[in-house]
């Protein structure tokens, strides 16, 4: 006798145990959805005890999309272990408001990151002066975009942030100690070189 016919003829002998008794039957399925239930409730146990783990939580404003310097922020509010948090999260909606920096989708938006009245001005890093520059050679840098101000060859900042477009005149934030030499560079040909 073959293993293929043991295995039906047991299956018979099985089905000839099991028909006259549906109890059995029944009594064999709630046993086996009592323990489904009780793996189940294991599993939530576990996902519990790893979320209290983390701590207190903390709701926080992230960003709905990726958002460019210059443009307006759009944020929804979402609960963050606070171990986990950047330093200086807004408090507040930030939605509407300017970004200072770019912004990726997802990222907890902080206060550096906001411009609180979207002038070129809130683009500023603190000891910074913006430069309008007129260029040699049209860079088409962006605002938020990191660059360095050249002229004949030469670096006159070497660490600038464009902060506003002029009508094709970019204004480019800089070092206060070397914004007067790139103020004076503009006479003969500023040249911004794109950073990565």
């Amino acid at each position: 006798m073959s293993i293929i016919d043991r295995m039906g003829s047991g299956m018979a002998l099985l089905r000839r145990v099991l028909a006259p008794r549906p109890w059995v039957r029944w009594t064999v399925m709630v046993v086996c959805s009592a323990l489904f239930l009780a793996a189940l409730a294991d599993h939530r146990r576990q996902v519990t005890s790893a979320r209290d783990g983390w701590g207190e939580t903390r709701t926080v404003w992230v960003t709905d999309r990726s958002v460019a310097a210059g443009e307006p922020i759009t944020a929804t509010p979402t609960d963050h272990p606070t171990v986990v948090l950047p330093d200086d999260p807004v408090g507040h909606d930030p939605s509407g408001t300017v970004a200072r920096q770019a912004i990726g989708a997802g990222e907890v938006v902080v206060n550096v990151d906001v411009a609180p009245n979207g002038a070129p001005a809130d683009l500023i890093p603190a000891g910074w002066l913006a430069v309008p520059i007129v260029e040699a050679a049209p860079s088409s840098a962006a605002i938020g975009e990191r660059v360095v101000v050249t002229t004949d060859g030469v670096v006159v900042a070497d660490d600038g942030l464009v902060v506003a477009d002029l009508g094709g005149a970019p204004m480019v934030a800089v070092p206060a100690d070397v914004a007067p030499i790139v103020a004076l560079a503009n006479e003969s040909g500023v040249t911004l070189l794109r950073m990565p």
